[in-house]
């Protein structure tokens, strides 16, 4: 009896350190899978149901996506390509291409076309927002001769439609998909900048887990939307410090930075340097100004392209510090005589920002350049063209309560 007491004492200490070593085992293999590419990934959910159950975990999803974040390598360029005039060619639906941004090399190397969903056959495709590798597009579907509004991850290509809000067709609202920390959940924002001249500006709000339906939101009565070019670059919301940004201008023909928190939905404003916005003669047509935000690694940035009698110039200023005003500072100064409109779109690793140019006399065409020089149009100029950068991630579509 006496020799058993001491493998009878040890007993708990080995399970205790047992159930120790597989946590630590589970560990490593988390933190192992969490640096791998979402194809890789998906491929490794056969290897086991329990590897299965691991990588669809909620926690492991947003641990990827966490680590995607700071990873260029996982950073993404989505581009849509739909022919201009369906009856006159035999493709008549969009297409949908990735290309890698961990270099402005690869930029077009290694363009891929992504599968898109048989469930429906897009054409007339609108890009309006991507957020955690999800990405929100509007499109006309041939098969049924509706609008879709859907949430798509091009990573796992999986996909759902939301409701439409009252603003269809959609063609002239800005819209927004931010993550909301308070709530922990997505929030679309869709602001219709038609309807100054009629009354009050339209705004609805979708909260994706918590949510089913759009509900209105008031919208300040004194700040109008901006007119230039292309809905004065309102391609998207800039989507940082839990709020939506986008450019306003007050009945006093001051312009600013209009701001909508997405937690309390209090609007708000972020002030611009004098020198910032160049006056221009509305009356004129040789006189095009255009402005927007993004956001270029973590900072507010504000744009504007100024053409006026064959003079074109681009200012790109980023803000340093959230909400100084004094902290704004020109990142890039372009003059070029064949500027139409510039949109900003990625700040590569040795400090080159990506920018997409349309350029007088090829106004419906973009081309992508930074300042070492253009790299071309592409896929072609017979189609309609629009892009967005996004994040590859697990993030499901279909978590949602509201689809």
């Amino acid at each position: 009896m006496a020799a058993t007491l001491p493998v009878i004492s040890r007993l708990p200490f080995v399970v205790k350190f047992r159930a120790i070593e597989i946590q630590y085992q589970e560990e490593i293999i988390v933190e192992m899978l969490s640096w791998l590419p979402v194809g890789s990934l998906h491929r490794f959910k056969c290897v086991s149901k329990y590897w299965k159950a691991l990588i669809s975990d909620p926690y492991f999803r947003m641990k990827h996506l966490n680590r995607a974040k700071n990873d260029r390598n996982s950073q993404k360029n989505l581009i849509s390509k739909t022919p201009f005039d369906k009856k006159k060619t035999s493709d008549k639906i969009t297409h949908f291409y990735s290309s890698s941004l961990s270099s402005s090399v690869q930029l077009f190397e290694d363009a891929k076309e992504i599968d898109f969903s048989p469930n429906w056959t897009p054409w007339c495709t609108l890009i309006l927002s991507s957020c955690d590798g999800l990405v929100l597009i509007k499109f006309l579907d041939l098969r049924t001769n509706k609008v879709i509004l859907l949430l798509w991850n091009p990573s796992t290509r999986e996909s759902v439609e939301l409701p439409l809000p009252r603003l269809v067709p959609l063609k002239h609202c800005i819209c927004g998909m931010g993550y909301d920390t308070t709530s922990d959940d997505y929030k679309i924002v869709m602001i219709n900048l038609t309807r100054f001249a009629h009354g009050a500006i339209s705004t609805e709000v979708l909260a994706l887990k918590s949510g089913g339906s759009w509900r209105s939101c008031e919208y300040p009565t004194d700040i109008r939307r901006v007119q230039g070019v292309w809905d004065c670059g309102m391609d998207y919301f800039a989507f940082i410090h839990g709020a939506f940004h986008w450019v306003g201008c007050r009945l006093s023909q001051c312009y600013i930075v209009v701001s909508f928190n997405i937690s309390n939905e209090v609007y708000g404003e972020i002030p611009l340097l004098d020198q910032m916005c160049l006056n221009f003669d509305r009356k004129k047509l040789t006189d095009v100004l255009d402005l927007g935000v993004s956001t270029l690694e973590g900072m507010l940035c504000f744009y504007s392209t100024y053409y006026k009698g064959g003079a074109g110039s681009f200012k790109l200023w980023v803000m340093r510090d959230y909400g100084v005003k004094e902290s704004w500072t020109i990142l890039v100064s372009i003059q070029d005589s064949n500027l139409y409109s510039v949109r900003p779109r990625y700040r590569f690793g040795d400090g080159e920002v990506l920018l997409r140019c349309r350029h007088q006399g090829f106004i419906k065409f973009f081309e992508y350049t930074t300042s070492r020089g253009p790299f071309g149009v592409w896929p072609s100029r017979q189609t309609h063209m629009q892009d967005v950068v996004y994040t590859e991630s697990l993030i499901s579509p279909k978590l949602f309560a509201c689809v």
